[in-house]
């Protein structure tokens, strides 16, 4: 079916008549007789009756009258809805997070953006930085602030912001009283790791291995899928872990737990904006990523 037939067909019932419709649509009374005809010969059966400068539609022209309505306004709609998103009005924004950046910096970059863009619904996944970089992969998220560094040439990354690891212990354990531990020292503990893909657990492993350290299988108590389970297995005695200084600021301020550093100087990593190369982002993303780079020249 022709939609410039059938557009031709319904303005022609709605005006009354092809005289009124061809001044409505600026075209000549001739052109809509020749598109309404073959537009009943493609449909094999008779759309109009014409009486004299009238027309009415037959019972198969109301049936397609009402059904030509509806997706005209169908149309507009999508049309006004398209606009809209295209303007940045509306939409939905699709963000990943890695644990630590999902949960202490994009819950307040997400209240700057939807305060500015309320209309934008944004929906966030929080997982582990490996897992957040297949669903970036496989376009299920538009951008993700995760906390390492992705070497891969699929994807582009900007820093964006600062964070500390730290090692921690219970009040009670024998290094509370210190302020740094060596590297080899944590190759004598009972440790507790995040799990593997983890940036937190990359970047220890990466100081270690520059100071020639393996730490021994039998001295990994567990693998912990996020900071809180690793907090409070240190709070229990199971071990000692690694985390964002910014994860335990309340309980080190409370004197529940103690935060160390290495003697190899403060273990340092950057929280990256990541996403796909070649992937056009939305306009609500672009927008998105602009406030984010705008918070990091500012910080």
């Amino acid at each position: 079916m022709n939609m410039r037939h059938l557009e031709i067909f319904y303005q022609v019932i709605e005006e009354g008549g092809f005289t009124k419709a061809a001044l409505a649509m600026r075209l000549t009374q001739p052109t809509l007789s020749t598109a309404v005809r073959q537009l009943e010969e493609g449909l094999g059966t008779q759309l109009l009756n014409r009486l004299g400068r009238e027309v009415a539609p037959t019972e198969a022209g109301r049936l397609l009258h009402g059904y030509a309505h509806r997706i005209f306004v169908l149309r507009q709609e999508a049309l006004g809805e398209l606009e809209s998103l295209l303007a940045g009005n509306q939409g939905e924004l699709l963000l990943g997070g890695s644990t630590i950046p999902g949960t202490y910096l994009l819950p307040q970059l997400i209240a700057n953006f939807s305060h500015e863009y309320p209309q934008i619904r944004v929906n966030l996944r929080l997982a582990a930085t490996a897992s957040i970089v297949k669903d970036l992969c496989e376009q299920r998220l538009e951008l993700a602030l995760i906390g390492g560094l992705v070497d891969d040439v699929r994807f582009d990354a900007l820093p964006c912001f600062g964070d500390e690891l730290v090692i921690i212990v219970p009040a009670s354990h024998v290094w509370a009283e210190r302020e740094k531990i060596r590297e080899k020292e944590l190759a004598e503990v009972s440790l507790l790791l995040r799990e593997c893909g983890s940036a937190s657990r990359k970047a220890l492993e990466l100081r270690l291995k520059e100071h020639g350290v393996a730490l021994a299988a039998d001295r990994l108590v567990a693998e912990v899928g996020g900071n809180e389970a690793l907090k409070q297995g240190v709070l229990a005695g199971l071990g000692v872990a690694v985390v964002s200084k910014m994860a335990v600021a309340v309980e080190v301020a409370r004197g529940e737990l103690v935060a160390l550093q290495l003697t190899g100087g403060p273990l340092k990593r950057s929280f990256y904006l990541l996403q796909a190369k070649g992937f056009k982002l939305s306009v609500a993303a672009e927008r998105f990523k602009a406030l984010v780079l705008a918070k990091r020249i500012g910080s």
